[in-house]
Protein backbone atom coordinates (compact mmCIF):
# COMPACT_ATOMS: atom_id res chain seq x y z
CA UNK A 1 0.00 0.00 0.00
CA UNK A 2 1.24 3.42 -0.88
CA UNK A 3 1.41 6.23 1.70
CA UNK A 4 -1.02 8.95 0.93
CA UNK A 5 -0.05 12.61 0.72
CA UNK A 6 -1.73 15.10 2.98
CA UNK A 7 -4.57 16.80 1.17
CA UNK A 8 -3.67 20.35 2.16
CA UNK A 9 0.02 20.04 3.21
CA UNK A 10 2.73 22.58 2.35
CA UNK A 11 4.18 22.33 -1.13
CA UNK A 12 7.19 24.35 -2.39
CA UNK A 13 8.45 27.59 -0.90
CA UNK A 14 6.38 30.44 0.40
CA UNK A 15 6.89 34.02 -0.67
CA UNK A 16 8.35 34.89 2.75
CA UNK A 17 10.98 32.15 2.47
CA UNK A 18 11.98 33.36 -0.99
CA UNK A 19 12.26 36.97 0.24
CA UNK A 20 14.47 35.91 3.18
CA UNK A 21 16.71 33.91 0.84
CA UNK A 22 17.00 36.93 -1.49
CA UNK A 23 17.96 39.22 1.41
CA UNK A 24 20.64 36.79 2.60
CA UNK A 25 21.99 36.42 -0.94
CA UNK A 26 22.05 40.22 -1.41
CA UNK A 27 23.97 40.75 1.85
CA UNK A 28 26.52 38.10 0.88
CA UNK A 29 27.02 39.55 -2.62
CA UNK A 30 27.42 43.10 -1.29
CA UNK A 31 30.00 41.85 1.20
CA UNK A 32 31.90 40.08 -1.57
CA UNK A 33 31.83 43.24 -3.71
CA UNK A 34 33.25 45.32 -0.86
CA UNK A 35 35.96 42.72 -0.30
CA UNK A 36 36.94 42.81 -3.98
CA UNK A 37 37.22 46.62 -3.95
CA UNK A 38 39.44 46.55 -0.84
CA UNK A 39 41.50 43.70 -2.27
CA UNK A 40 42.17 45.49 -5.57
CA UNK A 41 43.13 48.70 -3.72
CA UNK A 42 45.59 46.75 -1.56
CA UNK A 43 47.10 45.06 -4.64
CA UNK A 44 47.65 48.45 -6.33
CA UNK A 45 49.35 49.85 -3.21
CA UNK A 46 51.52 46.75 -2.98
CA UNK A 47 52.55 47.04 -6.63
CA UNK A 48 53.50 50.72 -6.16
CA UNK A 49 55.55 49.88 -3.08
CA UNK A 50 57.31 47.02 -4.88
CA UNK A 51 58.29 49.32 -7.76
CA UNK A 52 59.60 51.92 -5.30
CA UNK A 53 61.64 49.33 -3.36
CA UNK A 54 63.14 48.01 -6.61
CA UNK A 55 64.06 51.53 -7.78
CA UNK A 56 65.80 52.23 -4.46
CA UNK A 57 67.61 48.88 -4.54
CA UNK A 58 68.73 49.52 -8.13
CA UNK A 59 70.32 52.84 -7.16
CA UNK A 60 72.02 51.30 -4.11
CA UNK A 61 73.43 48.50 -6.28
CA UNK A 62 74.88 51.10 -8.66
CA UNK A 63 76.50 52.89 -5.71
CA UNK A 64 77.97 49.66 -4.33
CA UNK A 65 79.37 48.72 -7.74
CA UNK A 66 81.00 52.10 -8.33
CA UNK A 67 84.80 51.89 -8.27
CA UNK A 68 85.11 55.64 -7.66
CA UNK A 69 84.72 56.05 -3.87
CA UNK A 70 85.90 59.66 -3.84
CA UNK A 71 83.39 60.64 -6.55
CA UNK A 72 80.25 59.00 -5.15
CA UNK A 73 78.73 62.37 -4.21
CA UNK A 74 79.22 63.96 -7.62
CA UNK A 75 78.07 60.84 -9.49
CA UNK A 76 75.02 59.79 -7.49
CA UNK A 77 73.86 62.56 -5.10
CA UNK A 78 70.91 63.95 -7.04
CA UNK A 79 67.14 64.09 -7.28
CA UNK A 80 65.54 62.48 -10.30
CA UNK A 81 62.15 64.17 -10.83
CA UNK A 82 61.19 61.53 -13.39
CA UNK A 83 62.45 58.01 -13.98
CA UNK A 84 62.24 56.55 -17.48
CA UNK A 85 59.62 53.82 -17.63
CA UNK A 86 58.14 54.71 -14.24
CA UNK A 87 55.89 57.75 -14.61
CA UNK A 88 55.11 59.58 -11.39
CA UNK A 89 58.05 58.20 -9.42
CA UNK A 90 60.87 60.40 -8.08
CA UNK A 91 64.16 59.23 -6.60
CA UNK A 92 66.43 61.25 -4.34
CA UNK A 93 69.94 60.13 -3.36
CA UNK A 94 71.90 61.68 -0.49
CA UNK A 95 75.48 60.66 0.28
CA UNK A 96 77.03 61.72 3.58
CA UNK A 97 80.67 61.21 4.51
CA UNK A 98 81.42 60.13 8.05
CA UNK A 99 84.91 60.76 9.35
CA UNK A 100 87.59 61.59 6.87
CA UNK A 101 90.77 60.36 5.20
CA UNK A 102 93.31 58.37 7.16
CA UNK A 103 95.61 58.74 9.10
CA UNK A 104 93.92 61.84 10.55
CA UNK A 105 90.56 60.10 11.08
CA UNK A 106 89.99 56.54 12.29
CA UNK A 107 86.59 56.34 10.56
CA UNK A 108 86.15 56.86 6.86
CA UNK A 109 82.92 55.70 5.28
CA UNK A 110 79.93 57.10 3.42
CA UNK A 111 76.25 56.60 4.05
CA UNK A 112 74.05 56.52 0.96
CA UNK A 113 70.31 57.08 1.47
CA UNK A 114 67.83 56.67 -1.39
CA UNK A 115 64.26 57.92 -1.03
CA UNK A 116 61.61 57.03 -3.62
CA UNK A 117 58.12 58.52 -3.85
CA UNK A 118 55.44 57.53 -6.30
CA UNK A 119 51.75 57.29 -7.07
CA UNK A 120 49.78 55.27 -4.57
CA UNK A 121 52.46 55.46 -1.86
CA UNK A 122 51.31 56.93 1.44
CA UNK A 123 54.87 57.10 2.75
CA UNK A 124 58.10 57.25 0.71
CA UNK A 125 60.39 54.23 0.53
CA UNK A 126 63.76 54.95 2.14
CA UNK A 127 66.82 52.68 2.08
CA UNK A 128 70.32 53.33 3.43
CA UNK A 129 73.65 51.54 2.99
CA UNK A 130 77.17 52.15 4.28
CA UNK A 131 80.04 52.20 1.80
CA UNK A 132 83.50 51.78 3.31
CA UNK A 133 86.61 53.49 2.03
CA UNK A 134 88.90 51.22 0.04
Amino acid sequence: MRPSLPAHGPRGLSLIEIMIAMVILTVVLLGMGRYMVDFSRTVRKSESRTVAVNLAAQRLSEIRASPNYSGLETTFATTEPSITGFPGYTRSTIITRVGGPRPTFTNDYKMATVTVTGPGLTTPVKKTIVVAAP
